[in-house]
């Protein structure tokens, strides 16, 4: 019993002996193995880093992502230009080299001096730029005569350019330096030399477009200058963005409004959302203010009046005018509250209270119905529908089409406008609504206020049979997917149709003398009139306003929103020219222009 017990005493502190020299022997093993990876595979590697940590790891900036329209056209680029550094470290009298690079190229008093400056302030061994985007001639110069330049050196960098910029300006935007707060988000903080998007595409697409830095460890002596390169990982460069933009459309948009002191266009397609269209004027060349010197080129930007860096078919707040009828007709047909017989007469004007609302036809219209309502766009007839339809149900229709809220498209700082209500004017204006605004509201004027692009998404829906349509600047693959539908009667969407066709089609439409050639295509639509300066009685009466001989700014808003082809609709359109007067006159002529193109151009 001894015995055994002695036995398995020994045979147990034999395994735990055996165990503890596997623990040990497999310790030393992986000491071995770092010793011989630290002094034998990687010694150079680390006699590098042992000697006062003078590895210094410096970012390789990605090159940006090109951005091309639907048709594989290039609309933004980079190329490559040279930025002129010096290392003051190198240079023995810095003075005498400004001079002889004076005699190569013109640098500015202040940027010498700027220069001086920072040559005291900044570490051993750093550069300092001089100056950018050099000519190929400045480039062969300072080439030639390099010897007689020491510390200065020639470094390539890649910059944005744009060569449709007259016609992709809003969309696109431009790239500049980071900001403070730019410089927060992770994928720019490593890079503070990196230019980034500002405005447009180039700004809401940032992060699939800047790519993805690479490396450099390079061995620095204990002053700084650097010895060697110890390893590199190369940047990847950023995505490619196909946008929905047809840059012959863009150019056709361009010619019809470039004369327009201020306006806009959006053409849609009304299945998918696809914006083939989008210009706005005045406009800006995004290459005059990336490239320097730009200061006075800002300068003028920023002072103009008409604002050209503003986007108007996303950032441009209007009335609707009379394209708003389509909504309010809609809002009294669902509620059963009027038929496509329902009558109204209109004299020129209706009494409401102690005030005369007036019609924009001063002889009046005579009898008229829905479809002749929406066809003559007469205003008496909609005051009366919207007085019995009433406010709240006209905003909750009108935020069906999305009226009130921003479509989401893929541009940054897009405007929701106001869909106005009861509550609405007494959370804003802490006050009540009174029945006389509701009337003003039926004809589109008031507080109501709506981007060009959702007057673009308004249409769409009604082109397309009352399917929920969300505008996009991303091309699809099936471009005839439609949404949830957004809950109409289709026979009174077919009722509005059919008045917007013979508005366009029909001798007394408002848009009559700009109809299509019937042979080729024929387009529906609406035209719109948004005052922007209340009418006194003695300004209705006088010659000057019946003449429309009146001043610039207090013209009418011109506007039109339609469709092609009137029977299988494939594109909407939304125009509006600021101060244009007649939406008949002004923008339908626009929108019959544009329409025609699409047709010649098989888009």
């Amino acid at each position: 019993m001894f015995f055994s017990e002695k036995r398995n005493q020994f045979k147990s502190f034999s395994r735990r002996s055996v165990l503890i020299l596997l623990l040990k022997m497999g310790l030393l093993s992986s000491i071995v193995y770092k010793l011989y990876d630290i002094q034998i595979l990687n010694s150079k590697k680390y006699k590098t880093l042992s000697e006062n940590n003078r590895i210094n790891l410096k970012v390789i900036n990605p090159t940006r992502g090109l951005i091309y329209d639907r048709n594989n056209k290039i609309v933004a680029t980079n190329y490559v230009t040279y930025e002129l550094f010096i290392i003051p470290e190198q240079v023995d009298d810095i003075g005498l080299v400004f001079k002889n690079l004076s005699k190569i190229i013109e640098i500015p008093f202040k940027q010498r001096k700027k220069v001086l400056k920072l040559s005291k302030q900044l570490r051993e061994f750093e550069m300092i730029k001089i100056t950018d985007n050099l000519s190929w001639s400045q480039l062969e110069k300072i080439e030639l005569n390099l010897l007689e330049l020491p510390g200065v050196h020639l470094l390539p960098y890649n910059k944005r350019y744009y060569p449709q910029s007259h016609y992709f300006s809003h969309i696109v935007g431009y790239t500049s330096q980071p900001s403070e707060k730019d410089m927060e988000l992770p994928y720019i903080s490593s890079m503070p030399t990196l230019e980034i998007g500002k405005t447009g595409v180039e700004k809401f697409f940032n992060k699939q477009l800047i790519g993805i830095p690479g490396r450099r460890e390079v061995e620095v002596s204990s002053i700084g200058k650097e010895i060697r390169e110890v390893s590199r990982i190369e940047s990847k460069k950023g995505n490619e963005i196909k946008i929905s933009l047809d840059l012959d459309l863009q150019k056709i948009i361009y010619e019809q409004i470039k004369n327009k002191k201020s306006a806009s266009v959006v053409v849609m397609n009304v299945n998918s959302g696809e914006i083939v269209g989008m210009l706005s004027v005045p406009n800006y060349d995004p290459n005059k203010l990336i490239n320097k010197p730009n200061a006075e080129y800002w300068k003028n930007i920023l002072e103009n009046t008409l604002a050209p860096l503003t986007n108007r078919a996303i950032q441009g707040l209007y009335a609707p005018g009379s394209t708003f009828k389509i909504v309010v007709a809609l809002a009294a047909l669902e509620k059963k509250l009027i038929n496509k017989d329902t009558e109204f007469y209109c004299n020129g004007k209706i009494e409401f209270g102690d005030r005369i609302f007036h019609c924009w036809k001063t002889e009046g219209h005579g009898k008229v119905n829905l479809i002749k309502g929406i066809k003559e766009s007469c205003d008496c007839y909609f005051y009366e529908v919207s007085n019995i339809v009433g406010v709240d149900n006209i905003s909750k229709m009108a935020k069906k089409f999305g009226f009130g809220e921003t479509t989401k498209i893929e541009l940054p700082s897009e405007n929701i406008g106001i869909v106005p209500s009861k509550k609405w004017k007494k959370d804003n204006l802490k006050e009540n609504w009174y029945k006389g605004e509701t009337l003003i509201f039926g004809i589109g004027q008031g507080y109501i206020l709506s981007t060009p692009l959702q007057l673009a998404k308004m249409t769409s829906i009604i082109a397309n049979g009352g399917y929920e349509v969300n505008p996009t600047l991303l091309t699809k693959k099936d471009l005839n997917t439609k949404d949830k539908n957004i809950g109409l009667n289709s026979e009174n969407i077919k009722l509005i149709r059919d008045a917007m066709k013979k508005v366009v089609n029909e001798v007394y439409g408002t848009a009559f003398s700009s109809r299509s050639n019937p042979d080729n295509y024929i387009f529906s639509g609406k035209t719109g009139t948004s005052q922007v300066k209340k009418i006194t009685i003695e300004e209705r009466e006088s010659d000057d306003f019946r003449k429309k001989e009146i001043e610039w700014k207090n013209k009418d808003h011109a506007l039109f929103v339609g469709y092609m082809p009137s029977e299988e609709p494939k594109y909407s359109i939304s125009i509006i020219v600021e101060h244009g007067g007649s939406g008949s006159s002004t923008a339908a002529p626009i929108a019959k222009e544009i329409f025609n193109a699409i047709h010649r151009l098989r888009i």
